[in-house]
C-alpha cells in the first residue's frame, strides 16, 4: 500500500452504510431537548434592551416604568451591571476564548451598532420581561455612522487570514499578465447574509453552590462547548470544574453558534444578580443585531492566459467588512491559493470597518463568496476562448499549490468534473446562448468547481467496552443534526469488528472529555481520530487482561488486531472482548484517546467537488429558476451514505439561496436592517428547489485524515452560486457578478 502520512486502516461495514440518524426519531417526535427547553425550577426570563441607533453613546436610561410593572425582578443597565474579567474575543485571542465580541452586554454606554444589548429586564414571565424592556426609555448622543460597504474606507489590511498574510505574491503578475493573449477582468459584489437557524439562539444560566464553591451551569445552543466552559471559568475566575455547560442537540447553526454571543452572557449576568436561573431566547429580529452574519464583499478577479487556455497569471483582490470594535477577517482569497496552476499569483485583501455587529463564520466562510468570483471568472475565460469550461479546468490542474508549493493530500477535482458531467449529460449543453428553450424559458447550463480545506481541532474521547458485548464513546462534542453519534458509532463498530447497534455515544456535555469546536467541517475527522487512538490504547489494556498462557499476552502491540469483536494476533485466533473482561471479573474497561493534527503536514489538505446547474430564464420578467442541480464530491471516506447525502443536499440548497435570494436590506440613513424577519429575508422553500442529484467518490485520504474521512458539511455550497451565474451566462450571454442575482440584473 502506498505510504501515507497516517497509517491506513481498513474501512468496511458498517462504515459507509446509510444507517438512520440516531437523533432523528426523538427530533421528529418532540423528544429532543433543545437549549431553551430544559426544565429548571424557579426559572425567570430576561429580554435585552437593545440600541435603536447604530453609533453614539447613551446619555440616560429611564427604567422607572419598567421597574413598576408587576413581575419585574431586576433591570440591568451599565450603571448596575456585574463586574467581570473582560477577555478578548475568539478572533482577537486566536481561539483562546469563545467570545464573539469584546462588547459585553449591558456594560458600556458606548453604542457600536443598532441592536446592541444595552441591558436587560428580568421578570417572572417572558411576556412581562418583553413588555418591560420596551418600556425602558433610552436617550442617546448619536455619532456619525457608516453601514454601507460601498461608502466605507477599505484601506485596512487584516492581520492574518487563517494564518496566511493578507498579501501573497508569486512571480511578477503584472509582467506576465502583459504577455497574455487572453485576459478577463471582473468585479464582483456579494451581499451580507444571516444564518436564520430554525432553533433560536438561547441560553439558561443558573448559579448554585457545590462543595462550598460557586457553581455555574449553562444550557446554551453552542458549537463550542468545551471552549465556552473555559471562557466562563476565566471570566468569573473559577476552576473549570466549577462550570458545567450542556447542549445536547442544536437546531441549525451554519456557524452562527460557533462562538458565544451576548445573549449567553446576559443570561449568566442576570442569573448571578438575581440569584435565580434565567433564560434568554433571541427573537428573530434580535438575531439580526445580537448575532453575527456573513460579511458583504467587493472582489476583483483578473485572469491572464495563453490562447490555448493555459493560465499564466491570477490576481484576486478586494475587501470585506468587519465591525467598528471587533475584528473578523473573511479570507475570500483562500481557495485561489491552490485551485489552479499559474506562473504568477497575487492575492490582496483589505477590510473596512462598519457600525454593525461583528461578522462571523457562515457555512463555508471565505470559500462561498471567494469561489463565486474565481469560478465565474474561469467560466468567462472559457467563453472568451471558446473552450469547454471543464476542459479549461483540466488544462489548468496544478501538481502543487502555487502558494505553499506543497503536493496535495489527494485531489480528485478532475474525477468529480468528469463523473458529474457524465451524469448531468454535459455533452448536450449548447455552446451558444439562447439556443435551448422550453416555451417562454431560455435554458442555460453551468458548471463550477467546489472546494473546502480539511480542518481539525484537538479532541479527546473515552471508549468504554462492557462485559455485555456493548461499547460506548464519550466526548464533549456536538449533535448539530449532522449525525455525529451515528457515524462515530459506525466507525468504532468497524474498528472493533462488531455491529453498530452495539455502540452508543454520549456527547453534548462538558462533564465528558473535551472536544473541539464543531465548525469548519472538522468534527468527524477530529472525533474519529481520537476514537482511533482510543482503540489502539484499548488493545494494550485488553492485552493485560489476557490469560498468561494465551498468545495474546505474548504478542507485540503491532500484532494485535480486532476482528469480529475479538482481540486477535494478526487476525488469527483470539478472545472476545467480553471474555477478556470476564477473565478478570471486570464489568467494563474504559480507555482514553486524543487527536491533534500536527503542524508538519507535508501535503495541502482539501476536499473537492463539481457543481452542475440547469436554469430557466424568463427574458421578459427576469425570473431565474433552477431546474436541475447535480453535485459530485471527493471528501475521503464517506462514513454514512444517508447522513452524507443530507449534508451535501443542505449545502446545495443553501447555495441556491445565496445565488438567487438571500440578502440583508439596509436603510443606511438609519443604520438599520429593514428585512429582519423570515417574511422578507428570503430563503429557499420547496417550490424553489428542483430534484437534486448527488454523487461522490468514496476514496480514503490517509494523508489528510487518520480515518481517511474529510469534512462534508460545507463544501457543497461553495460552487453553487458560480454554477448558477455560469448557467445564466450560457442562457442569456450576460455575465452577472452581483449576488444575489435578481430579475432586474437579468433584465438590465
Amino acid at each position: 500500500m502506498q505510504e501515507t502520512y497516517f497509517q491506513p486502516i481498513k474501512l468496511d461495514k458498517p462504515v459507509g452504510e446509510g444507517l438512520v440518524r440516531r437523533t432523528g426519531r426523538e427530533k421528529v417526535t418532540g423528544g429532543a431537548r433543545y437549549s431553551a427547553e430544559w426544565p429548571v425550577e424557579g426559572l425567570l426570563y430576561a429580554v435585552p434592551i437593545v440600541s435603536t441607533i447604530p453609533r453614539g453613546s447613551v446619555t440616560s436610561i429611564d427604567t422607572r416604568a419598567a421597574e413598576a410593572m408587576p413581575g419585574v425582578r431586576w433591570v440591568m443597565t451599565p450603571d448596575n451591571a456585574p463586574k467581570v474579567k473582560q477577555l478578548k474575543s475568539m478572533n482577537e485571542s486566536n481561539f483562546q476564548t469563545s467570545l464573539a465580541s469584546s462588547i459585553y452586554p449591558g456594560m458600556t454606554k458606548e453604542v457600536y451598532f443598532a441592536g446592541q444589548y444595552l441591558g436587560a429586564v428580568v421578570a417572572d414571565t417572558f411576556e412581562t420581561a418583553r413588555d418591560a424592556a420596551l418600556a425602558v426609555e433610552v436617550s442617546y448622543q448619536p455619532k456619525a455612522w457608516q453601514t454601507d460597504i460601498g461608502q466605507a474606507n477599505p484601506e485596512e489590511r487584516p492581520k492574518s487570514l487563517f494564518g496566511a498574510p493578507p498579501v501573497i505574491t508569486v512571480g511578477n503578475v503584472d509582467e506576465v499578465l502583459e504577455e497574455c493573449e487572453a485576459k478577463v477582468v471582473l468585479d464582483f459584489s456579494t451581499a451580507d447574509n444571516y444564518h436564520n437557524p430554525i432553533e433560536p439562539h438561547a441560553a439558561i444560566a443558573e448559579w448554585t453552590e457545590k462543595d462550598g464553591q460557586p457553581f455555574l451551569k449553562v444550557y446554551e445552543s453552542t458549537q463550542s462547548l468545551a471552549l465556552s466552559r473555559a471562557t466562563y471559568a476565566q471570566m468569573f475566575q473559577l476552576k473549570p470544574s466549577q462550570v458545567h455547560v450542556v447542549c445536547k442537540v442544536i437546531g441549525g447553526a451554519f456557524g452562527s453558534k460557533g462562538s458565544t454571543w451576548p445573549h449567553s452572557l446576559l443570561a449568566i449576568f442576570c442569573a448571578k444578580a438575581v440569584q435565580a436561573p434565567v433564560k434568554v431566547v433571541v427573537s428573530r429580529q434580535q438575531l439580526y443585531g445580537g448575532t453575527g452574519h456573513r460579511t458583504p464583499t467587493r472582489q476583483q478577479v483578473t485572469l491572464g492566459a495563453r490562447a490555448s487556455g493555459k493560465i499564466r497569471s491570477i490576481i484576486h483582490s478586494g475587501y470585506a467588512t468587519t465591525a467598528r470594535q471587533d475584528t473578523y477577517s473573511e479570507a475570500f482569497t483562500m481557495a485561489t491559493r491552490m485551485m489552479y496552476g499559474t506562473e504568477a499569483l497575487r492575492l490582496d485583501q483589505r477590510q473596512c470597518r462598519l457600525d454593525t455587529q461583528c461578522p462571523t463564520f457562515m457555512r463555508a466562510p471565505a470559500e462561498t463568496p471567494g469561489m463565486f468570483a474565481l469560478e465565474s471568472a474561469m467560466d468567462e475565460l472559457a467563453c472568451q476562448l471558446d473552450i469547454d469550461p471543464i476542459e479549461l479546468r483540466v488544462l489548468n490542474e496544478p501538481e502543487k499549490t502555487p502558494y505553499e508549493d506543497k503536493p496535495f493530500s489527494s485531489r480528485l477535482l478532475i474525477d468529480c468534473l468528469k463523473k458529474g458531467a457524465e451524469a448531468f449529460q454535459w455533452a448536450r449543453r449548447p455552446v451558444k446562448p439562447g439556443i435551448s428553450r422550453d416555451g417562454d424559458w431560455v435554458l442555460g447550463y453551468g458548471v463550477a468547481a467546489a472546494t473546502y480545506p480539511c480542518f481539525s481541532f484537538p479532541t479527546q474521547v473515552e471508549v468504554e467496552v462492557r462485559a455485555n458485548g456493548t461499547a460506548r464513546i464519550l466526548c464533549c462534542s456536538h449533535e448539530m443534526g449532522t449525525g455525529t453519534a451515528t457515524v462515530q458509532s459506525q466507525l468504532l463498530a468497524n474498528l472493533l469488528g462488531i455491529t453498530a447497534n452495539r455502540i452508543s455515544m454520549e456527547l453534548g456535555d462538558t462533564d465528558l472529555p473535551p472536544g473541539g469546536l464543531s465548525g469548519g467541517s472538522a468534527t468527524t475527522m477530529s472525533v474519529g481520530g481520537a476514537v482511533q487512538k482510543a482503540v489502539e490504547n484499548l488493545k494494550r489494556e485488553l492485552q493485560k487482561l489476557a490469560p498468561k498462557d494465551s498468545p495474546l499476552s505474548k504478542a507485540k502491540l503491532e500484532e494485535l488486531q480486532f476482528a469480529q469483536g475479538k482481540l486477535t494476533v494478526s487476525g488469527g485466533d483470539g478472545l472476545l472482548i467480553e471474555a477478556l473482561l470476564e477473565n478478570k471479573n471486570r464489568e467494563s474497561l474504559r480507555v482514553e484517546g486524543a487527536f491533534q493534527m500536527g503542524q508538519d503536514s507535508p501535503t495541502a489538505n482539501h476536499s473537492y467537488g463539481a457543481t452542475f446547474v440547469e436554469v430557466g430564464v424568463d427574458e421578459e420578467l427576469g425570473i431565474v429558476r433552477v431546474r436541475r442541480l447535480l453535485g459530485c464530491y471527493a471528501c475521503g471516506t464517506i462514513l454514512n451514505s444517508k447522513t452524507a447525502r443530507s449534508q451535501f443536499l443542505g449545502g446545495m440548497i443553501m447555495g441556491i439561496g445565496h445565488a438567487l435570494q438571500e440578502a440583508t436590506v439596509w436603510d443606511h440613513r438609519l443604520g438599520r436592517i429593514t428585512n429582519d424577519d423570515l417574511a422578507e429575508y428570503h430563503v429557499p422553500v420547496n417550490a424553489d428547489i428542483p430534484d437534486i442529484d448527488i454523487h461522490w467518490l468514496d476514496d480514503p485520504d490517509f494523508n489528510a485524515s487518520p480515518i481517511g474521512a474529510k469534512g462534508i458539511g460545507e463544501i457543497s455550497i461553495t460552487g453553487v452560486a458560480a454554477a448558477v451565474a455560469n448557467a445564466i451566462r450560457n442562457a442569456t450571454g450576460k455575465r452577472l457578478t452581483e449576488l444575489p442575482i435578481r430579475p432586474h440584473h437579468v433584465m438590465s
